[in-house]
């Protein structure tokens, strides 16, 4: 089984939230100590807030309300207008308005009909997050129990994040794993692809592997196809991913004893 960016555990993954924003200068690092000091994000207090915590959580969400969240380091889309006919797709550049493309093509009477979809004829559009879905009552505050059964019964589990999403970043998912407190097989290590580091991963005891790819934003392998790929082949075939040798890296290091001698 594979988890993209996968949101884990509520209350580590709210709080990874935060200190992802603060450890990327997104937001001052007394904004994130004040929401350490004053917000509790377990079940139980997430709805009860004091007023000093909404003010900080509300101050740190400002503060990234006009970057793309789902990829910190991405522009936005200024110009969501269609066009009659498809723009050419880049595997190179991940186009900022691909949502309003999306969106539009899957609202199209002939889609949804070959799709046999939407057959009851809703009287609102598809959206990729809709707020219409808000009423449900059945979304747990925590999979742990999940990810602990499947490696119980023998499954792999690998959780894989890209590294520019601030939604649900690194931090929260490695707050989320180590809540379930497995020892470590494998250390942190960088993968290679094509001799460049494709990004880290970490296996624990249990076979869970936590892989992260670089440059990747929420949706990964929009914004990383050739580093995604590699990732799924190698979880398809049961191999770790490939690690690299400091053989990989003589300019950095020519470079740095330069540096000392200067």
């Amino acid at each position: 089984m594979q988890i993209g960016n996968a949101v884990i555990n509520d209350e580590t993954d709210n709080l990874g939230m935060y200190d992802y924003y603060g450890n990327h200068a997104l937001t001052s690092r007394e904004t994130v100590q004040k929401i350490h000091q004053y917000c509790n994000f377990s079940p139980d207090f997430v709805s009860k807030q004091s007023r000093e915590c909404n003010l900080a959580s509300g101050k740190a969400d400002h503060d990234t309300a006009d970057i793309d969240i789902y990829n910190i380091y991405w522009p936005l889309c200024h110009n969501g207008n269609l066009t009659a006919k498809p723009k050419q797709a880049s595997l190179a550049y991940f186009d900022p308005c691909s949502d309003y493309y999306v969106q539009a093509y899957f609202n199209t009477p002939e889609v949804q009909e070959a799709m046999h979809a939407n057959v009851t004829k809703l009287n609102h559009d598809w959206e990729p997050c809709s707020d219409i879905l808000g009423s449900w009552k059945d979304s747990p505050s925590t999979v742990i129990p999940l990810l602990q059964e499947f490696m119980a019964n023998g499954l792999r589990v690998w959780i894989y994040s890209g590294d520019t999403d601030g939604r649900v970043p690194v931090t929260s998912t490695q707050y989320s794993i180590a809540k379930m407190k497995l020892p470590t097989k494998t250390e942190w290590y960088p993968w290679y692809l094509n001799g460049e580091v494709g990004g880290y991963s970490q296996v624990y005891q249990g076979d869970l592997t936590f892989v992260t790819v670089r440059g990747a934003g929420h949706q990964v392998p929009s914004y990383q196809p050739e580093r995604s790929l590699s990732m799924i082949k190698h979880f398809l075939s049961g191999n770790p991913l490939p690690k690299g040798s400091s053989s990989q890296r003589p300019f950095a290091t020519v470079g740095l004893q330069q540096c000392t001698k200067l």
